[in-house]
This record gives structure tokens, C-alpha cells and sequence, in this order.
């Protein structure tokens, strides 16, 4: 079970803090880690979730009760994350967006993967596949769509015109990367579509990018940093690492999902912050500070939550 544990662990941390030696030695800067995240959001991120829904057989997206259990616990967070930092923390929308991003956007792919696959095998990983795809067809449209319509930068006219925002804002999250090519990978599956093995080797070798990127880019932000704990860091961590876990819980009682699916639901919903919520908090300009310090502290807490979990259920 330890081994199961420092599988998930060791590599994130191994590859965050090469991140943060790079910065310390001066190879790269702090302000060096936007290049990154426009790497990772635009390419290598789309691709890995094009590549996880192209694979997936349609016969395992088929299990509607495990969708909607996984769609109760990450959209539910999400919302219930936007409420808390719109009407208790008075954040603005764009902020409060960003906060709502860090809480219910699990690390499923480079964190949650190695342990599910460790405890449950390869059906463990269903649970990322559905999730991520959850994930690309509701949670990261609203955020890109929120954001747009929190966006200060507009003229007068264009704050006071909310239809023509909302609409320009449906339009940029459409043609964003990170929406239309796990989508589009869904249809293929859907549609019993096999592509050629070189053009799938070929996404494959920009998507393997995306998880180590990632958290190297991380670590480059982390350098120079202040370490700071306040009232939105505590509650953020509340949220991600107990509040959604508790509502896919939920989610297997009301859809009755039983057995091992529920178990793979709420490890899932344990899984620390994904660092790629810090890369849309890095190219919005928006919460860096605080989504950074979530995700290093929800990675360390995560490892106990994780393990308590694992100790229930085995």
C-alpha cells in the first residue's frame, strides 16, 4: 500500500522540484512558466485528452450511473467552489472562476492514474477516462466561457451588452484546443472510428508532454513565491480534498453505483488540484498566487487522504 502511494507521489514531486531547481540555478525564470502553460493548454493538454477519449472503448462510456456520480462530485464542486468565492469571499467573476477551477479540477490523469491502476488494475482507469471527459465537455467550456464574461479589459459598451459577451465567450470556448479535440475524440469512439496507429503514435508523443510539463512548469512558478496559508487556501483545500470525495459519495448512493466503480469514484474525487488549473490561472492572470499554493498544499495532503481511502476500502 506505501509502494501504491509513493507511485502517485514520488514522480510529481521528482519532476516539480527539478521545475524549482531550474529557477534556483538560473536556467530559467519564474516569468518562463507562461510559455510553458501556453504549451500545455493549447497543445500537448488537448492531446492527451483527444488520445484518452479516442481510445476509449464506447462499450465502457456506456455505465450512466458512473457518469453521473462522477458528474455530481466534479461539477457539483465546481459549482458549490464559484458560490463560496462570488458571494463569501466577494471575488470577482473571473476570480471567483478560477477558484471554482482549483477546486474541483482533480489531478486524475498524472496523480490519480498510477493509484487507481495500483489498486484496481487497468479498469482503473475508466475513472480518469470518463472523468477527463466530464471534465473537457462541461467544466473547462463553463470556465473559459465565465472567464470571457469576467473579462475587464472590454469597453464600456461591451460589459453593459451581457448577450454579445456570453455569446463571444461560447464562441472562443468552442474553438478553444481544449474543447473540440477531446470531443472530437469522443465522436470517433462513438463511431467506431480506428485511427491509423501512426497518427495515433504522433498525438501520443505531443500528449506524453503534457503531465511532466506540467508539473515542471509548476515548480518554476512555485520558485520565488511566498509560502502562504490564508482563508481562501484553508477553504479551497476543505473543498478538494474532503467536500468532493464526500459528494461522489453521493453521487454512488443516489445513481447506485456499488462495488469497486464507487470506490474508483470518490479516490478520484481525492486526487489533488491538476497543476493544469494553475496553467489557466497563469494565461488568465488571474488567482496565481493562491492556485499555486492550493495545489502544492492539496499534493501534500492528498498522499493521506489518499492512503486513508485506500485503508477503508482494502
Amino acid at each position: 500500500m506505501l509502494n501504491t502511494i509513493l507511485n502517485g507521489l514520488l514522480p510529481v514531486a521528482f519532476v516539480i522540484m527539478l521545475g524549482w531547481l531550474s529557477a534556483r540555478i538560473g536556467l530559467l525564470k519564474h516569468g518562463d512558466a507562461d510559455v510553458f502553460a501556453t504549451l500545455i493548454i493549447r497543445f500537448a493538454l488537448p492531446f492527451a485528452l483527444f488520445e484518452g477519449a479516442v481510445r476509449t472503448s464506447p462499450d465502457k462510456l456506456h455505465n450512466v450511473g458512473f457518469a453521473l456520480c462522477l458528474t455530481l462530485g466534479l461539477m457539483g464542486t465546481y459549482v458549490i467552489a464559484l458560490g463560496i468565492g462570488r458571494f463569501v469571499f466577494r471575488h470577482d467573476l473571473r476570480t471567483a472562476t478560477m477558484q471554482a477551477l482549483v477546486c474541483a479540477f482533480p489531478d486524475m490523469a498524472y496523480f490519480g492514474a498510477p493509484i487507481l491502476a495500483a489498486v484496481f488494475g487497468p479498469e482503473g482507469f475508466l475513472a480518469v477516462l470518463v472523468g477527463n471527459l466530464i471534465t473537457s465537455l462541461f467544466m473547462l467550456p463553463l470556465t473559459i466561457v465565465l472567464t470571457g464574461l469576467g473579462n475587464n479589459n472590454g469597453t464600456a459598451t461591451e460589459r453593459t451588452d451581457v448577450l454579445r459577451v456570453f455569446r463571444q465567450s461560447i464562441a472562443r470556448a468552442v474553438i478553444h484546443p481544449i474543447v473540440w479535440l477531446p470531443v472530437s475524440g469522443m465522436v470517433l469512439s462513438f463511431c467506431h472510428v480506428t485511427l491509423p496507429e501512426p497518427v495515433l503514435t504522433s498525438v501520443g508523443l505531443i500528449a506524453k508532454a503534457a503531465g511532466g510539463t506540467s508539473l515542471f512548469a509548476l515548480g518554476l512558478m512555485l520558485y520565488g513565491e511566498r509560502f502562504v496559508i490564508n482563508a481562501n487556501i484553508l477553504v479551497n483545500l476543505g473543498i478538494k480534498n474532503f467536500v468532493q470525495p464526500a459528494l461522489m459519495a453521493l453521487g454512488a448512493v443516489l445513481f447506485g453505483v456499488v462495488g469497486a466503480p464507487a470506490h474508483q469514484a470518490i479516490i478520484t474525487g481525492a486526487v489533488p488540484t491538476a497543476t493544469a488549473a494553475a496553467m489557466f490561472a497563469i494565461k488568465s492572470n488571474t488567482y496565481t498566487r493562491d492556485a499555486t499554493a492550493t495545489i502544492l498544499v492539496s499534493t501534500i495532503l492528498g498522499v493521506f487522504t489518499e492512503g486513508l481511502l485506500i485503508a477503508c476500502f482494502f
